[in-house]
């Protein structure tokens, strides 16, 4: 009888240890997937920011393509 005192207490533990490390779990997985989140909207935010600067350098590098041009027919003139 005391035998199976001791195993069902030693079951209840384990099932206790268990529950902590499924909890345990739970929360880290909660915590994985919140800084997920994050940086997905990090994420978001940088590709955006990326497209505009892109953008920016289109039309910078259309300026001076523009302004050799007329650099070259001024020195076509001048000449």
């Amino acid at each position: 009888m005391e035998a199976i005192k001791k195993k069902m207490q030693m079951l209840k533990l384990d099932k206790e240890n268990a529950i902590d490390r499924a909890e345990q779990a739970e929360s880290d997985k909660k915590a994985a997937e919140d800084k997920c989140k994050q940086l997905d909207e990090e994420l978001v935010g940088l590709q955006k920011k990326l497209k505009g600067t892109e953008d920016e350098l289109d039309k910078y590098s259309e300026a001076l393509k523009d302004a050799q041009e007329k650099l070259e027919l001024s020195e076509k003139k001048a000449t």
